[in-house]
């Protein structure tokens, strides 16, 4: 792909909407060279200098902290505390030298990190100086808080996964400390709101995507740590609507794109994989549903009504994902839209009669061999690489899984084994074999 530096780029598509309205290109043309440059450029970042600048950054940091630790303990306490805000100052002088000089992603990235990290300091310099009580959760909170304006006035990637790697981590100690987080879905709202932005300027940029990336890994995480769970199982219904919401608006969104260019897909795929194997499990179903609701200091009464209003969202957003993405009209799409139906139903099964759960662990067994299947065919279909192993991957652990679980000797185990890995090599070099020859070709 050709590189374009983003400036270039975003003064193209003002010039587009003029020179057609003044009659110079048609809105045919217009669309055209829209397209092509989404399609076939990149930015012209090289990302090795934003990666440099910010390690830059970080040293002087680190250095700076290293040469007040080196006087600390002779330094009266007002100098500690006048100290203890060098660094605050100094992130804020370059956050507002990369706003008045509107500065790259060099500056802006290296700006935001370090800004983001001073604040972290100065916040526990002081709590150390002037000895204030331990409050964790309170810690992470007011640093996430104080540098969610950075997040959109510098645009900065850096702080946007700070961010929520700070938000992830106060509902970890939040749930911890006073028995629940439900503050973390208010605390996601920012970050929704900045990467709808994102996705509406640019949905292919670098920045866009490891913001995607990010917070799906923050969501994905942080779901299972917030539930309050006062219903068991209702986390089933959660996470299959999250992971296959994600893969079908990824179908949508990132159509054209694969792999780490897709995000959304990527990450939703993988994770309906894990999760149905975690489903294929008996033992998994035991103790679900609303004949078992849960009580205490982990498990509030409100819970189970936050917990299922968060559950009806998350199927709003699959539903208007599978609306979108069944406009492609491939056995995928249907597969991956059936995923949440199926645990809807199994949970339904569970909740209403008992001694279930070795029909709901054979469905999903039945669902696993299909995903698999699916994948190799559609990577022989389409000559791709990634498809058919990861169809391969899916089919060989659920065999190798039920295989281990079968009494059986040794002997029959390493046949299984090696006629399976027989099977990877010959069908990897077939296929290679086919995709050199479709581009000799073409």
């Amino acid at each position: 792909m050709r590189k374009v530096s983003a400036k270039h780029t975003q003064w193209l598509k003002k010039e587009l909407p003029i020179l057609e309205n003044k009659g110079v290109i048609s809105s045919e043309a217009a669309g055209r060279l829209k397209s092509y440059y989404a399609k076939n450029t990149e930015s012209g970042m090289h990302w090795a200098i934003a990666a440099f600048s910010i390690l830059g950054s970080l040293l002087i940091g680190a250095g700076i902290i290293l040469l007040f630790a080196h006087n600390w303990d002779e330094l009266s306490r007002p100098a500690r505390a006048v100290l203890s805000f060098c660094p605050l100052v100094i992130g804020s002088v370059l956050s507002i030298v990369a706003l008045i000089k509107k500065g790259g992603i060099a500056l802006r990235e290296s700006a935001g990190l370090f800004h983001s990290l001073a604040v972290g300091a100065s916040i526990a310099l002081i709590g150390q100086t002037y000895h204030l009580p331990s409050d964790t959760p309170a810690f992470l909170l007011t640093w996430a808080l104080l540098i969610l304006p950075l997040i959109f006035l510098l645009r900065s990637t850096g702080v946007y996964l700070i961010y929520l790697a700070l938000a992830c981590s106060w509902s970890g100690v939040a749930q911890e400390t006073y028995g629940h987080a439900a503050g973390f879905w208010l605390l996601m709202l920012p970050p929704i709101i900045r990467l709808m932005s994102l996705i509406r300027n640019d949905r292919h940029a670098p920045g866009t995507l490891l913001s995607l990336w990010g917070i799906l890994f923050a969501f994905c995480i942080s779901t299972g740590i917030v539930f309050e769970k006062t219903i068991p199982g209702l986390w089933i219904i959660a996470y299959s609507a999250l992971l296959s919401g994600s893969a079908l608006l990824g179908m949508h969104l990132y159509s054209d794109r694969e792999g780490w260019g897709n995000p959304l897909k990527t990450f939703g795929i993988v994770g309906v994989g894990l999760l149905t194997y975690l489903f294929t499990w008996s033992d998994m179903w035991q103790e679900i549903g609303w004949s078992y609701v849960r009580s205490g200091w982990n498990h509030r009464a409100w819970g189970a009504w936050l917990d299922g209003g968060i559950t009806l969202a998350l199927l709003a957003g699959w539903l208007l994902a599978a609306i979108k993405a069944f406009r492609r009209n491939s056995i995928e799409t249907i597969v991956l839209a059936l995923f949440p139906i199926l645990g809807v139903l199994c949970f339904l099964i569970q909740s209403m009669a008992d001694q279930t759960d070795l029909l709901n662990a054979l469905i999903f067994n039945g669902f696993m061999l299909f995903f698999g299947i699916m994948y190799i065919v559609l990577g022989c279909r389409n000559t791709k690489l990634r498809q058919l192993n990861g169809g391969m991957a899916v089919l060989a652990l659920l065999l190798v899984t039920r295989f281990f679980d079968a009494d059986l000797g040794f002997l029959a185990r390493g046949i299984v084994f090696i006629i399976l890995g027989t099977c990877f090599l010959t069908t990897n070099l077939i296929m290679a074999r086919r995709k050199k020859q479709k581009e000799v070709t073409s």
